[in-house]
């Protein structure tokens, strides 16, 4: 019998390479974008074959749910978006659409280790537009870290959500690290756990984060083009602006990053500029992981030798694993 898979993230945790396998192996009906392996309901009234494993549905914003999901989101311009205030609220919210459209499915989350998924998720801010230093953007993420209740990468609770409202043994929880160090054997694993046929797909390298003089000139630029482009009025300022960050996002003003890099050499931002203080906030939000094999390689990055830091707010309850 044909199930449904559900790929719900995290973002910068290998989304990119797998929506790309999904789309080739042959046992896997997944349209980009779309909802079930399927575009729109037209597609679902074409006879499709009956051959496939599973129908998928893949979608980062699944375990970071916000209004900009599925379009350019500005980080520069002034434009209003982000995640919400409430995050566990909004993916608990989620989690509970899914289980009303699909209740039978399988679940599959990769999580990231917590300094490297900031990184990369700093490189996409950048990307998207973002004007803010590391040092600024892990300053506002520290104050939302700092309360459990608004814990975007609160592992443990995205993991007890989706299997109290799936069942435990339908979630699949996976290291993207594994993916990073040994490709072949993360596809192993989950097809070995979906039941596939192994199939050879070769896939290069995708969504490649930016380099060190990058994340540095990124922001600069973008500062200068935000305070040029406000001049214009907010509604030429934000066409402007979004006409630019289509630019950045693709990557395309990296000669103009290569000369100013030759200009003053040695700006970059690099691991070594992250504060270290904003990793205390992660501490304890991976604990359901520790005693898993695939993950023993990765200890530190999942933090397993800290103690856990003081938690302000009220915590965000979430069901047991297993349970209802």
């Amino acid at each position: 019998m044909t199930r449904h898979l559900i790929h719900v993230g995290y973002p910068k945790a290998g989304s990119t390479f797998l929506q790309e396998w999904f789309e080739r192996h042959p046992e896997l009906r997944y349209a980009p974008g779309g909802l079930g392996g399927f575009h729109d309901v037209y597609a679902m009234c074409q006879l499709p074959e009956s051959s496939y494993r599973y129908y998928v549905t893949s979608c980062e914003g699944l375990s970071a749910p916000h209004r900009s999901t599925g379009g350019l989101r500005l980080e520069g311009s002034g434009e209003q978006g982000g995640l919400p205030e409430r995050i566990k609220d909004a993916q608990a919210d989620v989690c509970a659409l899914l289980k009303t459209l699909y209740p039978d499915s399988r679940v599959l989350v990769v999580t990231r280790g917590f300094r490297d998924i900031i990184l990369s998720g700093y490189s996409q801010y950048v990307r998207n537009g973002g004007v803010e230093h590391l040092e600024g953007m892990c300053r506002r993420l520290a104050g939302h870290l700092g309360d459990d209740a608004l814990h975007y990468y609160d592992f443990d609770y995205l993991i007890r959500l989706y299997a109290g409202a799936f069942g435990a043994e339908n979630v699949i929880v996976l290291p993207y690290e594994l993916l990073r160090d040994d490709r072949d054997r993360f596809i192993a694993v989950l097809e070995e756990r979906l039941g596939l046929t192994h199939r050879e797909i070769e896939i290069g390298r995708v969504n490649a984060s930016l380099s060190p003089e990058e994340l540095y000139w990124y922001p600069v630029i973008s500062r200068a083009v935000r305070t040029a482009a406000e001049r214009l009025g907010p509604a030429r300022s934000e066409r402007v602006y979004r006409w630019y960050a289509r630019r950045t996002f693709d990557n395309r003003l990296r000669p103009l990053v290569g000369l100013l890099a030759r200009v003053k050499p040695g700006r970059k931002i690099t691991a070594a500029d992250f504060p270290d203080e904003l990793l205390d906030h992660c501490v304890g939000k991976a604990e359901l992981l520790r005693d898993d094999p695939l993950y023993a390689p990765y200890a530190a990055e999942y933090l397993w030798d800290r103690a856990p830091a003081p938690v302000s707010g009220v915590t965000a309850a979430a069901p047991p694993v297993g349970g209802a």
